[in-house]
């Protein structure tokens, strides 16, 4: 299984909530209030957060797609 990289903030929440990638790397410098953001809007509906080697990974195994309002 291939890991998508988002390169800031937005890509990121833009690849979660498109579930294109079940797993992402967030490849840059995340500060603790976007980590806590992230953390807390995501796992809420099933994602699962993981330190990598070097950044963060994202899991949306098992992941409900939340609709689009």
């Amino acid at each position: 299984m291939s890991i998508v990289k988002a390169i800031n903030h937005q890509q990121a929440e833009t690849l979660i909530r498109s579930g294109s990638a079940k797993k992402i790397e967030l490849a840059y410098d995340i500060d603790s209030d976007d980590f806590f953001q992230l953390a807390s809007l995501w796992c809420d509906q099933g994602a699962k957060i993981s330190k990598g080697k070097e950044h963060f990974i994202v899991s949306l195994k098992g992941f409900r797609i939340p609709p689009n309002d």
